[in-house]
Parts: structure tokens; C-alpha cells; sequence
């Protein structure tokens, strides 16, 4: 794939494709987590742009929000996004840095001796995905709710985890392999060696930065090569099928703020029959944990995780926001490839919104095990990461630890509430001893760490003493509306069942009135005279006291 210093000019080939929505172009933002977020942003520096006239968004710190207190699990409530949540306050999210469309228009238009090589990869499921549009406002929301304590969502009903499950049934990637070990740098050379370029064309189109690679270059290298139609006869069809598959990497899970890719994952490529044997499930669902624990806590204003899962777990888990079923087929895999989700763009009002569909949500609009029709699919090819809901996993991602802390939603196992220890101690460093090697390929046993089985009445006694439940004021506002939000919207559901009473009432009258129009325009009956005609009996209405003074009730405990 050897290939001439490139000519710079305003010409694009016809399989690039097209500028994404979801891409956030190279900007002078940080590279590494910002260590704290309690001092605010200076008035100077709010606005301060770079000497290219970029706005430096990522370098502020997401301030902290004083007289929000902590929980008994909760800790440095302050300084999570949530608290921004409290306030109405838009989210401290700026820059979103997948670019997964610009993967699937690549594999669209690569031959089939190509798609078949990236088929047999562990990725080869996760790209027969259609790509959504996704709701960026929805994933905001979602954020606040996540908390790295546990590594889990805290809604007002209860704590629900991304499992290794979901994540398995709704990629398609199987946790699996090797685990990915720190990668050490590469030289330019090698790379270049690698991606079957010479180091002087990097060096020349300036596709190097500082050992990463850009995103941008590598997807010039594939629009310049004949994807169509290169088979496996060609020279250079290895290298081609590494420059995409670190273009996979580098777009849709390993991201950074100056969109490159990290040029040592090439190393775990050479030979190409060596990227089958590493987990590259468990890299990819710690560095989702990683992500959601990194902008939750302010340690970044950007999302450098593949943020649209976020969506669909949503679409499995909560009701309100599940979109139509395009296949209804059960054995459909994955299983996100079966929803319908909207393509226009969402109005940034909409966050409100989505805050407030959390901030009410009750356990009928959760679907706790969505996947448990597929039992017996799950066990004939899934069983592997069916066996981590019971337990505590370790998952590493390039040498750090992310944490799946299963004694704490078992719910999302059998159905069963159960009232967990506390969380332990999640330390980042993989150590390499017996213990933390039994804890990543197998788990450890929960048996020990979560109490007998009780009603959801009673979990959530608990559940409220330890976590935030509503977040939201009791009134929100936006730019030209008003929005029904807290004692308002408890009254509103006090008052639905009469509404619904109301609504069936006026259907049976609406009816009874037809009929007596027709009686009358047919002169069916002319002796029978409307003193004759019984009045219409409504249903009894229920004794509700509509005191807006009065404290609210709670719907939960109906669950």
C-alpha cells in the first residue's frame, strides 16, 4: 500500500464520506483529566481562545456547586454533573467525539473480500449496526444519573448497571481473549511500516501527533484506496484492513479530544491474526465505564466513550424513551439493530425533558431483564457473559480497572430486589496477582454481598436513605415556555385517575348522543320524548383532595 506524497487540493474522493453530525472537529482542549473541579472558571477565561481562534471549552473545569449535601454512598455530590441538574443548568457537556458514521459509510462501500476479513474480526457484529441519529440531550441526562461510586445508574426507583450482558447483546462484541496489557509507543517508522505508508508521507501530511495518529488522515488513506473492489489477492490488503480497523478504534471507542487514535493498538495487529486473540469487548465496556465515571465527575467537558450505547441501553431499559420496533424478530442480533429511532435532530430543549422523565421514573415504565426471552439463545452463545451478572468482574482497559459490581443490581439477574454491602474501594491498577486474576477472567462469588431477598416497597426505603432520588426543582423554566415540573407534576398524577374516569365518561356520553341523534333524525321512536329518557349515569368520582399545599404522595410505592 506503498503511497506517493499526497497533493493537497480541494478535490475529495468519491468514497469519503461526507462531514459527520456527531463529529467534533481537533480543538485545543485537554488531553488528560482535569485533577479537580472545585475552582471555577475564572471570568478571563471563560471565553480565552486559542491562537487559531478555537474556543478553549475543554479547559475549564466543571465548577463546583456549594450546599449540596452527600448521601451514606454518595460522596462529593458538589462537584457531580447531577448538581447542575438541580439548578436546570445546561449541561457542562461540550464535545462529543464519535464519529461512527463515517466507519459505516467506509464498510458500506468495501468489497466483499474486505467485509468478510472485518466480519471474522471481534468487531464484525458491532458493524452490521444501522446507525442511529442520537439524542445527545437523552445521553446528557443520563450522565447525571451515573455514578462512579458503584459504577451505576441512580434513579429515583432504583440502581441499574450496564452489564456485561447488555453490552455483549447490544454491540455484538464478545468479551473475550487476551486481556489488552499498557500498549508501549511505536516508532513513526513502524507505523508507517504497518499501515503500508512510508514514514515521509506521514510526516508530510502530518497524519503524526505526538504518537497518535489522526483520524482525519487515516480516513484519507482508505477514500484513496479502491475499497470496492481490493480482494485478498492484493498487496496491499493487510495493511488496508489494519489503517481500518485502527480507524474503528479510533472513531467509535479509544478516542482522545485532538481526534487521533493511539498508534501502539498497530502493535496488536502485527501479524493481523493476532487482533482476533485480545478481549476487545472488555478494553471497549471498561472504557464505557471509564468515560460515563470521567465526565459525571467534571473531569472533562467532552464524551471520549461510544456515548450511543448509552442510548441503546435506554432503549431496552426505560419506556419513555423506547422508539418504534423496526424487527420484530426475537432472534435479531445484535439487539439494538431492532429499533427505529427518530432521524431529525433533536431541539436542545429537550434536556429538560429527559431530566424529568428520570426524575419521575417508577418501576412500570422499567423493564428490568429485557433480554429474558432470549434464555436460551443467551446460554447456546452468550452464556459467557451471562455468567458475570452474578458476581464482582474486574474488566481492564489498557491497565486501569473498570469495575462491574454485581451484588448490586441482581435485580437485573432474577427480578429479585436485594439490599447490597456497601461498594468497596475500586482501585484503578490492575495488579497482577492471583486474586485480581481470578477477579478479571471469571469474577468473584456475591453470595456474601447483598441480604436476602425483599419487597421493592422496602428496598426503596432504603434506596432513598443512601442515593439522590428527584434531583430537579420543584419548578423549571425555559427560553419560551414554562415547564410543568415538580409538586405540579405530583398532583398530576394524583389526579390521573379521575382524569381517565373523566375521559370514559365523556366517551359514553358522546356515544349515548349519537344514539339519540339517530333516534330522532329516523323518527324511530316519536312517542318517546326526551323527559322519558333516563339521565346518563356517571361512574362515581374517588375522594381526591387537590391541596397544592399539601405534601406530595408518592406513586413508587405502588410498584
Amino acid at each position: 500500500m506503498v503511497r506517493p506524497k499526497r497533493m493537497r487540493s480541494g478535490g475529495s474522493s468519491s468514497a469519503r464520506p461526507e462531514q459527520d453530525e456527531d463529529y467534533v472537529p481537533p480543538t485545543d482542549v485537554e488531553e488528560h483529566p482535569i485533577e479537580s473541579s472545585r475552582a471555577s472558571a475564572s471570568s478571563s477565561g471563560a471565553g480565552a481562545s486559542s491562537s487559531r481562534g478555537r474556543r478553549r471549552s475543554g479547559l475549564d473545569p466543571v465548577p463546583e456547586v456549594l450546599g449540596v449535601p452527600d448521601t451514606p454512598l454518595l460522596k462529593g455530590l458538589g462537584e457531580h454533573i447531577s448538581a447542575l441538574c438541580r439548578n436546570q443548568e445546561r449541561t457542562p457537556i461540550s464535545g462529543w467525539r464519535c464519529t461512527w458514521k463515517n466507519v459505516l459509510t467506509f464498510y458500506q462501500v468495501a468489497s466483499p473480500a474486505l467485509r468478510d476479513a472485518l466480519g471474522r474480526t471481534p468487531l464484525g457484529s458491532f458493524l452490521t449496526i444501522p446507525r442511529i441519529q442520537s439524542d445527545r440531550r437523552l445521553i446528557a441526562a443520563l450522565c447525571e444519573r451515573w455514578f462512579g461510586d458503584t459504577n451505576t445508574f441512580h434513579f429515583p426507583c432504583c440502581e441499574l448497571a450496564i452489564t456485561p450482558l447488555d453490552f455483549v447483546m447490544l454491540t455484538g462484541i464478545q468479551i473475550v481473549g487476551e486481556v489488552i496489557p499498557p500498549l508501549p509507543d511505536i516508532s513513526m517508522d513502524r507505523a508507517a511500516a504497518l499501515m503500508g505508508v512510508s514514514p515521509a508521507t506521514v510526516a508530510s501530511d502530518s497524519g503524526w501527533e505526538a504518537g497518535k495518529v489522526k483520524l482525519s488522515w487515516l480516513g484519507s488513506i482508505l477514500g484513496e484506496v479502491a475499497l470496492a473492489v481490493i480482494d485478498l489477492d492484493s498487496p496491499a490488503f493487510t495493511s488496508t484492513l489494519r489503517v481500518f480497523l485502527l480507524f474503528i478504534l479510533g472513531s467509535c471507542f479509544f478516542m482522545t479530544d485532538r481526534s487521533c487514535v493511539d498508534s501502539s493498538f498497530l502493535s496488536l495487529m502485527d501479524p493481523i491474526d493476532r487482533f482476533d486473540t485480545f478481549d476487545w469487548g472488555g478494553a471497549i465496556y471498561a472504557s464505557i465505564l471509564a468515560g460515563l465515571s470521567r465526565v459525571s465527575r467534571g473531569g472533562g467537558r467532552s464524551a471520549r466513550f461510544f456515548y450511543p450505547f448509552l442510548e441503546m441501553w435506554a432503549h431496552e431499559y426505560l419506556d419513555p424513551f423506547r422508539p418504534t420496533l423496526r424487527i420484530p424478530d426475537m432472534t435479531s442480533f445484535p439487539r439494538s439493530s431492532r429499533w427505529s429511532a427518530p432521524c431529525s435532530k433533536v431541539d436542545s430543549h429537550l434536556l429538560d425533558k429527559a431530566r424529568e422523565e428520570l426524575d419521575r421514573l417508577t418501576m412500570r415504565r422499567v423493564t428490568l431483564r429485557p433480554f429474558v426471552d432470549l434464555e436460551d439463545m443467551i446460554r447456546l452463545l452468550y452464556r459467557g457473559a451471562r455468567r458475570f451478572l452474578g458476581r464482582r468482574v474486574a474488566f481492564s482497559y489498557l491497565g486501569t480497572c473498570e469495575y462491574f459490581l454485581g451484588e448490586r443490581v441482581l435485580h437485573q439477574c432474577d427480578g429479585e430486589f436485594r439490599i447490597p454491602l456497601p461498594p468497596p474501594e475500586m482501585t484503578p491498577i490492575l495488579d497482577h496477582d492471583a486474586f485480581m486474576g481470578e477477579m478479571r477472567t471469571a469474577g468473584v462469588p456475591i453470595h456474601h454481598l447483598a441480604g436476602e431477598v425483599v419487597t421493592h416497597s422496602f428496598y426503596l426505603s432504603w434506596f432513598r436513605g443512601v442515593s439522590i432520588g428527584p434531583i430537579m426543582r420543584p419548578f423549571s423554566t425555559r427560553p419560551g415556555a414554562t415547564e410543568v415540573g415538580g409538586k405540579l407534576v405530583e398532583k398530576y398524577f394524583q389526579m390521573r385517575p379521575l382524569l381517565a374516569i373523566l375521559e370514559e365518561d365523556n366517551r359514553a356520553l358522546t356515544e349515548e348522543n349519537a344514539r339519540l341523534r339517530g333516534r330522532c333524525a329516523t323518527f324511530e321512536d316519536p312517542s318517546v320524548t326526551l323527559a322519558e329518557i333516563p339521565p346518563h349515569q356517571c361512574r362515581p368520582r374517588p375522594d381526591l383532595s387537590f391541596d397544592f399545599d399539601a405534601d406530595s404522595a408518592q406513586d413508587d410505592d405502588e410498584d
